[in-house]
């Protein structure tokens, strides 16, 4: 089966590149860096959280081996006043230590102005409105290694990329990811963006990628019995390896490695608490630096009932564009005849052989 999946992904590699030349470009397939859902974009983060929705089979492959639930998740989004980002995710824990996952997203803009090419006078009024999209297919794997107290998981995900500009274009990228939690409740880990390199290919012919970028994080859960729930927070660096924009606010195009205090100014940090009750309330920044901190601050909040049915909005501020909202639904089936909680099938009971003979 790996044998197979590698040749697929070779030789989709090769249909994407062939016969033009790769040009190297910043922002391939980008839809699959949006993020799925709300809860992670309520705390600012991406990477940098413990499983609980299906969004982490394409946010945050790894933390799908800390849901045990057949759940689903799908959310909606309006950003910047003029996109709408649409998603579905569904996490299978089918096997006690290995975790499926699946997605689909579409992006939209519409009413894009079409100006024509031609050297004339400028005019006020566009030649047109257009509408763009990308439709995105995903999947990805986790497994996990050791026990929920002192784990190491990894996971991979491949996403398939269908875009509608003015042409038509068709992409693929390949992540990976690692991370170690120990005691079950402090998680340091590294996503790695395009392993295979992100890559698509236009109806024109001309074809282009973009190399692999890594991020570093860290993750803290504990427990406060005083307010009734449990504290979640963590922290994310930005790509370090690649150059480009990673601030929205004020150029930033060095790259992470190179300039620790540019990466540390624009790393991410949130929080997460959990009322026993259900009630969840997150916020968090998207930039760290004092500087930014009116324009990249993210606000959210949800409702979990009975581990079956949750809620979760998410806010986010912009420096120059409107501001962005998403709304996210989760639900977990529970029916007599299948029950999605804790849906994962345990791992067999190892016997010692001396209990095994019979006493008389």
């Amino acid at each position: 089966i790996r044998h197979r999946i590698r040749s697929a992904l070779l030789a989709a590699a090769a249909a994407l590149s062939a016969p033009h030349a790769l040009e190297s470009a910043s922002g391939v397939n980008l839809t699959a860096s949006e993020g799925f859902g709300a809860r992670h974009h309520g705390m600012a983060l991406t990477y940098a959280a413990f499983g609980q929705g299906a969004e982490a089979a394409v946010n945050a492959p790894a933390a799908m081996s800390d849901i045990d639930d057949f759940t689903f998740t799908t959310a909606h989004a309006e950003q910047f006043g003029m996109a709408r980002f649409d998603n579905f995710a569904l996490v299978v824990p089918w096997h006690a230590r290995s975790t499926l996952g699946f997605g689909l997203a579409r992006y939209a803009v519409s009413g894009v102005e079409r100006r024509s090419d031609a050297v004339t006078l400028p005019s006020a009024e566009p030649d047109g409105l257009f509408s763009t999209a990308d439709w995105m297919v995903s999947g990805s794997l986790a497994r996990r290694f050791g026990t929920a107290a002192h784990a190491f998981d990894v996971s991979g995900a491949v996403h398939l990329l269908r875009r509608e500009l003015d042409q038509t274009g068709a992409g693929m990228r390949a992540d990976a990811m690692a991370q170690y939690t120990r005691e079950g409740r402090l998680r340091a880990g590294t996503h790695i963006r395009g392993l295979v390199p992100s890559m698509a290919r236009w109806e024109s012919g001309h074809a282009e990628y973009e190399a692999p970028e890594a991020v570093l994080f860290v993750a803290v859960r504990r427990d406060i019995p005083y307010f009734y729930g449990s504290l979640q927070a963590g922290f994310e660096t930005p790509g370090l390896l690649q150059p480009g924009a990673r601030s929205s606010a004020r150029l930033e195009g060095e790259r992470g490695i190179t300039d620790p205090a540019s990466a540390l100014g624009t790393s991410k940090a949130g929080a997460e608490f959990n009322f026993d009750f259900g009630l969840s309330l997150r916020a968090g920044f998207d930039e760290i630096a004092p500087s930014a901190w009116a324009s990249s601050a993210r606000l959210g909040i949800g409702y979990n009932w009975r581990s079956i049915l949750a809620v979760d909005y998410a806010y986010a501020a912009h420096p120059y564009l409107d501001q962005s909202h998403r709304l996210a639904l989760r639900y977990t089936p529970s029916f007599p005849r299948f029950e999605g909680r804790a849906f994962r099938p345990r791992d067999p009971v190892q016997v010692p052989q001396e209990r095994l003979r019979p006493v008389y």
